[in-house]
Formats: C-alpha cells, sequence, structure tokens
C-alpha cells in the first residue's frame, strides 16, 4: 500500500464528473476494453485525542489522565482534478476526470467513478489530485464532527481544508483484462487528522455559535498544524479486481 493524500472516489455526485482516457501516441489497432476504478472512502470516524509530550525532547503522543474524543459524522469532498499516468506497452496512458463535488467519503455503498481503458499490463501508475482554493461553499474538504473534552462536554466541530494541493501517489502495476475490472480504493485515515494536537487546545480553541471552526481564518493556529497531518492521513490501496459491472 501507498500513502497519498486526497483523491476521489463515490459516484454519488450533484455536480457531473467528465470521465477520459487518452493515449499520448497514435494507436491504430483495435484493442479489447475493461473498467478501471477509483474510489475514496474515509475510515477510523472516532478517535482518541490524545494529550502531547515531549520525552528526551522529542514531542509525542501520550495518554495522560481522561482522554478527550472525536467522532466525525460529516466528511464531503469537492476535487477539481483526478489523473491517473500509467505506461502500456511502453505508450503512456491517461485517465482524468474533473470537477467532482459532494463526494461523500463515510458513504461507504457508494460507487466508484468508473473510466474504460484498453486491456493490459500497466505499470509505472501515479495518481495525482488536484485541489483548488474556493471562494464558494464549495471547498476541497469538509469534516464535521463531535469534540468531547476530558471533562465529558461535547462540543461541535468543523475542519474546513480550503487551499490549493496537488497530491500525488504511486500503486503497484496491475493486468486488465476484458472479463474483470480493477479499482483502486483511497481510505483518508480520520484518526490521523489531529495527530499531535493537544485537547487542551481544543477546548481552548475560539468557538463560532458554540462550534469549534477550524480553517484558515478560524483557529487559524490549529488549522496550520492540521493541514500538515492532512498530508500524511491518505493511502492508497491497490488495485482490486472485480467481475466487469461489479464492485
Amino acid at each position: 500500500m501507498k500513502k497519498s493524500f486526497l483523491n476521489l472516489g463515490a459516484a454519488a455526485l450533484i455536480c457531473t464528473a467528465l470521465l477520459t482516457s487518452c493515449s499520448k501516441e497514435k494507436n491504430t489497432t483495435a484493442t479489447a476494453q475493461a473498467e478501471m476504478g477509483f474510489q475514496l472512502t474515509a475510515d477510523n470516524q472516532q478517535a482518541t485525542v490524545a494529550t502531547s509530550a515531549v520525552t528526551n525532547g522529542t514531542a509525542v503522543n501520550a495518554i495522560i489522565g481522561t482522554t478527550a474524543s472525536i467522532k466525525w459524522s460529516s466528511v464531503i469532498a469537492n476535487v477539481t482534478r483526478f489523473k491517473l499516468e500509467a505506461k502500456r506497452n511502453g505508450k503512456e496512458t491517461e485517465v482524468t476526470t474533473k470537477n467532482v463535488s459532494n463526494l461523500d467519503l463515510l458513504n461507504l455503498s457508494s460507487s466508484p467513478i468508473v473510466a474504460l481503458v484498453d486491456t493490459g499490463h500497466y505499470r509505472e501508475i501515479e495518481l495525482s489530485i488536484l485541489l483548488t482554493k474556493s471562494s464558494g461553499i464549495d471547498i476541497p474538504l469538509t469534516a464535521k464532527g463531535t469534540f468531547t473534552t476530558s471533562g465529558g462536554a461535547a462540543v461541535p466541530i468543523e475542519f474546513d481544508y480550503n487551499d490549493n494541493a496537488i497530491i500525488k501517489t504511486e500503486v503497484k502495476d496491475v493486468n486488465v483484462d476484458a472479463t474483470t475490472g480493477v479499482t483502486s480504493k483511497i481510505n483518508l485515515h480520520l484518526n490521523r487528522l489531529l495527530m499531535g494536537i493537544p485537547p487542551t487546545l481544543l477546548d481552548q480553541a475560539t468557538r463560532t455559535n458554540g462550534t469549534i471552526i477550524i480553517s484558515n481564518t478560524s483557529n487559524a493556529n490549529i488549522y496550520n498544524r492540521v493541514i500538515a497531518n492532512v498530508l500524511l492521513a491518505f493511502e492508497a490501496h491497490e488495485f482490486e479486481h472485480h467481475q466487469k459491472g461489479g464492485k
């Protein structure tokens, strides 16, 4: 498995996605095609918020006394572009999707985004995701949930990631044939978002109408720490084979 950052998945979309595949070299020979899919989900909805301690001069996560916790209940992503680049028979191939909006990452039953590609052996596979800072409501990533303090108080919390980013990751070679499809799943590990952030810092955060909003304009000191964790929170899994047209 390879680490990643953000990507797309679920086809239960409000905006439409344009999904195309192309080759950088002209191919005059008819080739059988197969389905290649991509899916993004989130896991570890509930996690402990550990206290940040220092041991031998190094900051570590430690559980001290009664711990705080967080449970995420909604995770929505908006992706400007997703692109897969690979080589097949020495020829470069691309699969691209654009403007995929309102992806519900907690909907585990959602269908993958699927493209038709030529059958064959794909190698040097690279996935890249483009996130674009938005002036509107469709920002790249919004996670909402409940933060429970070490004293037991339940406080609504919201993390709004709204910055430009290009995330790249690699997966292993895959053979694609006409009878089966392949799907690569990418997980957002929600328990990694608040790594190293003391629960006392969250408890003391500014609240907007009773909600802790972590964004580039609200609690920016926490936001700058969380966005560093985002880079470590996504993990791409190798392609899985399934019957054509199925999951």
